[in-house]
């Protein structure tokens, strides 16, 4: 469905596909503070990684991912007040959320609302889109540095498993590896969204960009959608209590902490930098960010 002005104008629903380890989760918190939005928080995810998960089952290649999602679960399901990854994580039964309940759902109209965001991540839905809305849309997505994504999504793993040797003997899980990154899934939506009509001008912003000059992108952004800037948009309410209309997980508990977006000021990591583990990724998915780079909302 082609996405105009006029069609947007009443409660458009305004998607914001990532990769992992974009900061995207810090930007739909942003996003959650603008006048008039209620945001879903992956409710895709759900149904995706419960069929990945039936067929490591089924297929016997699941091991490794069986092993470190119970530790993950563990880690969740023992943190107490101590200060970690897991705390303060709220978590919210995912059983209702099939890909037809998702996409009814997200059908209905939300009373006293302006806009309907979602953020969610691009392979969850790229084999799916039959489950995408029947309503007017918008499609944006936020693009960060494979060599910054990889690297974190790595230390992530890292600490979900509880791992405690030395990093450079990690591996990153090869089912994991599949299961986000056998193909470059948001270069792949972006194209699908733009050659089929469903956005003819798809938005992209990339990370860095947001963190380093936040009020210039923001307002790009918001101004691309049709939706009024104000300058408080850049610093919101911190804590735990953030709520989402979606999922869950502590993972997230830095960015439901966060209150403004923070300048990185690092220098940029060098292919040898990168561990042998995900090298093979990275190169997969390096050419459809930088052609993706290109088309991004520039900060000047």
């Amino acid at each position: 469905m082609m996405a105009s002005n006029s069609d947007c104008s009443k409660q458009p629903r305004i998607f914001l596909w990532c990769w992992p380890r974009a900061i995207s989760t810090c930007f739909l918190k942003c996003l959650g503070f603008v006048e008039g939005v209620q945001v879903w928080h992956e409710p895709y995810q759900i149904p995706h990684n419960a069929e990945g998960m039936r067929h490591l089952t089924e297929t016997g290649c699941g091991k490794a991912m069986e092993t470190l999602m119970k530790e993950f679960v563990g880690a969740v399901t023992s943190a107490t007040g101590e200060a970690n990854e897991f705390s303060g994580g709220r978590l919210m039964p995912d059983e209702k959320f099939t890909y037809p309940w998702i996409k009814s759902a997200l059908e209905e109209e939300e009373p006293d609302k302006k806009y309907i965001i979602i953020k969610d991540t691009a392979y969850a839905i790229y084999k799916n889109p039959e489950w995408l809305p029947e309503v007017p849309s918008r499609h944006t997505f936020i693009i960060r540095h494979p060599y910054l994504s990889m690297t974190s999504h790595r230390k992530l793993l890292m600490r979900m498993s509880n791992f405690r040797s030395d990093p450079s003997e990690f591996e990153f899980v090869s089912e994991i590896a599949d299961h986000f990154y056998n193909k470059d899934y948001m270069y792949l939506l972006w194209k699908m969204v733009k050659d089929s009509g469903k956005d003819s001008s798809p938005i992209i912003i990339d990370a860095e960009d947001l963190m380093n000059y936040p009020e210039k992108v923001l307002k790009k952004y918001l101004d691309a959608l049709g939706i009024p800037f104000q300058e408080s948009y850049t610093n919101w309410k911190g804590g735990r209590d953030y709520v989402v209309a979606g999922k869950r997980r502590g993972i997230f508990d830095k960015a439901f902490r966060s209150s403004c977006f923070l300048p990185q000021n690092h220098v940029m990591l060098k292919r040898e930098d990168l561990t042998p583990d995900i090298i093979g990724i990275v190169d997969r998915i390096m050419p459809g960010y930088e052609e993706m780079y290109q088309y991004r909302l520039k900060p000047e």
